[in-house]
């Protein structure tokens, strides 16, 4: 019905602008009647977009679906950033004199460990975007080729491998390098630790140099930075850890701006369902969950038990296909509230909650892995039967409305909008809108009392249309309303849906609907030269 309103507050503009005259010298009155409007509304037009299924008797279900929280991967693994600084110094206690080309001395492989937390143990870091920034130094008086070599990081095939020729003076150099890309081997020197590249240098005085002195102590150092690093895939053991999903609020679209009196659903079905794309098991949990209803402003905690502890299985992969793992969590009549829970009518359901990260230990044998944007979903399937009890449902919707510079409306003399309904629903409706102005005061109606009300269908003893009824609603406009309506900036939308006695309940079917036909009677001025 906010659909039929809405209509109604353009008709106006239309109609008179299908009159659009030049100015004139002489004029004269004329009575016109045009056909506006001829429509079929369904629930869709009540209700809103939701999605609605019929059963095999015709009735209706409201069906949703909603991504409630999700953890990922950032939220599992972080790489901190990790500064050293390496010194390449001659390591003879007398002076000694370079020529160009050689180098200072030997320097062997070596391992940097990035220090993760939790107990996490990587073997294998495919870098999507990361920053290495090296600060070189030099003591000397003339420069040095640096050659840094990372023999665990490949793009391609390739290592990745530096060179630069740093000037002689402190912090003489300043370089960021890109590591998207590089695939990443965690496991070491030996092959037998993890969170651990390996790195290899080579500093020789540069060739076109001049034979240097140097004393002890005296070479090049590198400060090495590596920083923002975010993994493209991760692989090797995710550790212990409890990850807090902190209390949050997921908004419910499927009535919006309702208010219902008394009114209880007769069945409803939510179902929690768990996607896990991690390749590690969890456990978690799910607590203080509450339907919000912010228009009646009413709240109701679910009662269950079946939300404390869930087990969560491993997703699996076949090359860069990942498999998720569904767990799925069925909340009935029988184990939870569920129907007093959804007959609160919710627009936001609030929800807190923990997952336990490998409970078991490792139990994988380091083949823990995630890709980039990949985690665990918490996502509600709501189902509805449209079958339940009610006294009433109040909607309420805003449309905005300009008639401000429409200058036609200065030739209208009066009139009127005849809304001819046919309904087949076992509701009654009751019509208003409410012109409002820049300052949200509302200024007049639409709506004559007594002539804002759509009769329900004929019902049987179970409440089931067995015939549709007509009624005829009138939009009176006189000079007063047209002054009102260029004042007007806002029209509120009033609606509500009055149920027959109960019990029993009321049903919602399939072939429900309600014809509208309007009508626009008006007199206008017409003017011309």
């Amino acid at each position: 019905m906010r659909n039929v309103l809405k209509i109604a507050a353009s008709l106006l503009l239309l109609v008179l602008l299908s009159f659009c005259r030049k100015a004139t010298v002489a004029s004269w009155d004329v009575d016109l009647v045009l056909p506006i409007v001829n429509s079929q509304l369904n629930i869709k037009n009540f209700l809103g977009d939701s999605v609605f299924k019929p059963d095999n008797t015709g009735l209706l279900s409201l069906q949703y679906t909603r991504t409630l929280t999700a953890v990922k991967l950032d939220s599992l693994i972080k790489l901190p950033d990790t500064t050293i600084v390496n010194s390449f110094t001659v390591p003879a206690v007398f002076p000694t004199t370079l020529t160009p080309g050689q180098a200072l001395t030997f320097f062997p492989p070596t391992e940097l460990e990035f220090n993760i937390s939790n107990g996490v143990a990587l073997k294998k870091v495919d870098v999507r975007s990361g920053v290495l920034r090296i600060k070189f130094s030099n003591d000397l008086s003339e420069p040095l080729d640096l050659l840094y070599k990372i023999t665990s990081a490949t793009k391609n095939g390739q290592p990745l491998i530096i060179s630069e020729k740093v000037p002689p003076a402190p912090d003489s150099l300043v370089k960021y390098y890109n590591l998207s890309g590089y695939n990443l081997n965690m496991r070491g020197l030996n092959g037998n630790v993890y969170n651990t590249i390996v790195q290899s240098y080579t500093v020789i005085v540069d060739p076109s140099a001049n034979p240097v002195v140097v004393t002890y102590g005296q070479g090049a150092h590198a400060k090495l930075t590596y920083s923002k690093i975010i993994p493209q895939y991760l692989e090797g053991y995710f550790g212990q850890q409890t990850i807090v999903i902190p209390t949050d609020t997921a908004k419910l679209d499927i009535l919006k701006n309702v208010k219902a009196s008394n009114f209880l659903l007769n069945s409803a079905t939510l179902n929690f369902r768990i996607l896990n794309e991690f390749g590690a098991e969890f456990t978690g949990s799910l607590s203080n969950i509450k339907s919000v209803n912010a228009a009646n402003a009413s709240t109701v905690n679910l009662i269950t038990s079946q939300l404390s502890n869930i087990n969560i299985n491993r997703a699996t992969k076949v090359g860069s296909s990942v498999y998720q793992s569904v767990k799925t969590i069925s909340l009935t009549n029988t184990n939870s509230n569920i129907v007093p829970f959804l007959s609160n009518l919710p627009n936001k359901l609030s929800y807190q909650g923990s997952v336990n990260v490998n409970p078991l230990g490792n139990l994988s044998g380091y083949n823990d892995f995630a890709f980039y944007n990949t985690g665990i979903k918490v996502v509600a399937d709501i189902n509805i039967p449209l079958r339940f009890n009610a006294d009433y449902f109040k909607l309420t919707s805003n449309a905005n409305i300009d008639f401000s510079n429409l200058k036609q409306l200065d030739h209208v003399n009066y009139g009127q909008f005849i809304i001819n309904t046919s309904n087949g629903y076992p509701f009654q409706a009751k019509l208003q809108a409410y012109l409002i102005d820049d300052y949200g005061v509302v200024v007049d109606s639409l709506f004559t009392p007594g002539q804002n009300i759509i009769d329900r269908g004929l019902v049987d003893l179970q409440n089931v249309v067995t015939q549709s009824t007509r009624s005829q609603l009138k939009i009176p406009l006189d000079q007063f309303k047209i002054s009102n309506l260029k004042k007007s900036k806002k029209l509120r939308i009033e609606t509500y849906f009055i149920m027959p006695p109960n019990p029993p309940d009321i049903k919602i079917y399939e072939d429900y609907s309600l014809d509208v036909n309007i009508i626009a009677e008006i007199n206008y001025r017409l003017e011309r030269k």
